[in-house]
C-alpha cells in the first residue's frame, strides 16, 4: 500500500460521522405534552473511545485518576503481559485489576478497556520488567505451546463480564515466531511463519469468548512502507481464513514518537486499513515526542520538537482521525510519560502539570465535541437537538422543580425518547 495524493476531509466528517439527531418528548402525567418546560441537556461521555494507559501503579494515585476522570472514557491496561501478569506460575495478578476496573473505573464512568497485551515475542529481563514469566522455560516448546493456549484463554474468560478489546498478538511482524526463543527478538520472519501463532492465538482467544473484541496490534505504519505492506498482508490472510479478527490496532509512535504523519497520511491509512478491510480502528499507542533534542521525522514538517509542536501534532491527528467513520478510538500513549517508556511524549509534565497538548486536547473533548444545550420545550412538549453520540443527563425544571433523567443517542436513525415529569 503506497500512499497517494489524496485531499482529506475536513470537520465534516466529525459532524457527519460523530453525531445524529435526536427528539425529546416531554409529557404530563395524565399523558399530554408538557409545554414550555425549560430543559438543559449536557452530555456525559462519548460513545467514542478516548483513553490513556494505566499501570497497576496508578491504581490508588488519586491525582492520575484525576487526569484520568477528566478527559477520559477508555482505559488501556498495562502489565497484561504474561511475564508481568503471572510472575509466579499459577498465580496470576488478577484481584488487582479486577478491583480497580469495579471499585473506581466502572463507578467513573470508564467502561471500557483495552487488555494489553495477550502474546507477545519480545522477552527481557527479570520481573517486573518481563514480557514472558521466566517460569515458562522451564518446559519444552510443545508444553510452552500449551501453556499459551490455556493463558489467552484463561485471561479472556476472567473478563467477559466487562467491555474488554484484547490486544491478542502484539507487533507480529516486527518480532520472531513466539517460542523461537533462541533467534533475535526483531526479526521478520516470512509472513507464511508468522500465520500460525497469530491465527492459533485468535481463535483460541474466540473460543474463550466468542463476544470478544479481539485485535493485533503494530508500529510503525506511517513511517515505514514495508511495514504497512507486511501488516496489511498478514490481516488479509488471516481474514481470508475466517480467523475471528474484529479490529486492528495501530500504535501511532512512529520511529519512536519523532515521525509526524501529514493529515494525508492518516487518512489513507484509515482508508487502507479500515475501510478496505471493513474493520474498526484503534490507534492504541499515540505518541509524540517533545523534546528540542529530537527531529522532527518525515517529510511532512521540519525543524526539531518542542511542546508547542507536540501540541500541533496531537490537535492535528485527533482531529484528522476523529472525522474517519473506520475510527473507534484513540490512546493517547501517557499521562507522563515516564509511565512508558520517553518521558518527552507525555501530556503532563513529570510534576503532574498540564502541558500544552493536555490543553488542547481538554479543549477538543471537554468544549469543542461535547454537545451542551438548552432550551424550552414546544407545543408538542419537544426539543430537538443534534448532537454527538454518547450518553447525555437531561434536566427539566416542572413546577420549581428540577427533575433529571438520561438517554443514550446512538448511531442510526433519529432517536425518539420520551419522559413523563412528576407532578
Amino acid at each position: 500500500m503506497g500512499y497517494a495524493a489524496s485531499s482529506v476531509p475536513s470537520a465534516g466528517g466529525v459532524e457527519k460521522y460523530r453525531k445524529g439527531e435526536a427528539v425529546l418528548t416531554f409529557r404530563l402525567p395524565d399523558g399530554s405534552p408538557a409545554t414550555d418546560v425549560p430543559v438543559s441537556i449536557e452530555q456525559q461521555s462519548h460513545d467514542f473511545l478516548f483513553g490513556v494507559p494505566l499501570r497497576p501503579s496508578h491504581y490508588r494515585d488519586e491525582r492520575t485518576l484525576q487526569h484520568v476522570r477528566e478527559l477520559f472514557n477508555f482505559v488501556e491496561l498495562l502489565e497484561f503481559n504474561w511475564g508481568q501478569y503471572e510472575p509466579d506460575e499459577g498465580k496470576p495478578l488478577s484481584e488487582e485489576r479486577r478491583r480497580f476496573i469495579h471499585e473506581w473505573c466502572l463507578p467513573n464512568g470508564v467502561q471500557h478497556f483495552y487488555g494489553h497485551m495477550l502474546v507477545w515475542s519480545r522477552q527481557y529481563g527479570e520481573y517486573p520488567k518481563t514480557a514472558q514469566p521466566l517460569w515458562l522455560f522451564q518446559y519444552d516448546s510443545a508444553t510452552q505451546y500449551e501453556l499459551l493456549r490455556r493463558r489467552i484463554q484463561r485471561e479472556v474468560r476472567h473478563y467477559c463480564d466487562v467491555n474488554m478489546i484484547w490486544d491478542v498478538v502484539n507487533e507480529p511482524i516486527h518480532c520472531r515466531v513466539w517460542g523461537e526463543w533462541d533467534k533475535p527478538e526483531d526479526l521478520r520472519e516470512p509472513l507464511e511463519r508468522v500465520f500460525p501463532y497469530v491465527a492459533d492465538s485468535l481463535r483460541w482467544a474466540h473460543e474463550a469468548n466468542p463476544q470478544a473484541c479481539l485485535l493485533i496490534n503494530e508500529y510503525d505504519l506511517f513511517a515505514d512502507a514495508n511495514a504497512r505492506e507486511r501488516f496489511l498482508q498478514l490481516l488479509q490472510m488471516l481474514l481470508e481464513k475466517d480467523v475471528p479478527l474484529h479490529a486492528v490496532g495501530i500504535q501511532a509512535h512512529d520511529w519512536t514518537a519523532t515521525y509526524w504523519p501529514s493529515p494525508e497520511e492518516l487518512w489513507q491509512a484509515c482508508e487502507a486499513f479500515g475501510t478496505q478491510l471493513g474493520l474498526p480502528i484503534y490507534f492504541t499507542e499515540l505518541a509524540y515526542s517533545s523534546s528540542p533534542e529530537s527531529a522532527i521525522r518525515g517529510d511532512y514538517q521540519d525543524g526539531t520538537w518542542n511542546l508547542q509542536k507536540q501540541a500541533d501534532a496531537v490537535e492535528e491527528f485527533y482531529r484528522t482521525v476523529f472525522g474517519h467513520p473506520q475510527v473507534a478510538g484513540i490512546i493517547y500513549f501517557g499521562l507522563a510519560g515516564s509511565e512508558i517508556w520517553l518521558p518527552e511524549v507525555g501530556l503532563l509534565d513529570n510534576d503532574g502539570n498540564p502541558r500544552p497538548a493536555w490543553q488542547r486536547l481538554h479543549r477538543l473533548l471537554r468544549e469543542e465535541w461535547r454537545t451542551v444545550q438548552s432550551g424550552r420545550t414546544d407545543k408538542n412538549g419537544q426539543v430537538r437537538l443534534r448532537a454527538f453520540f454518547g450518553r447525555y443527563q437531561v434536566e427539566a425544571a416542572h413546577h420549581g422543580r428540577k427533575q433529571l433523567f438520561h438517554f443514550h443517542l446512538q448511531k442510526g436513525e433519529q432517536q425518539q425518547t420520551e419522559f413523563t415529569l412528576t407532578p
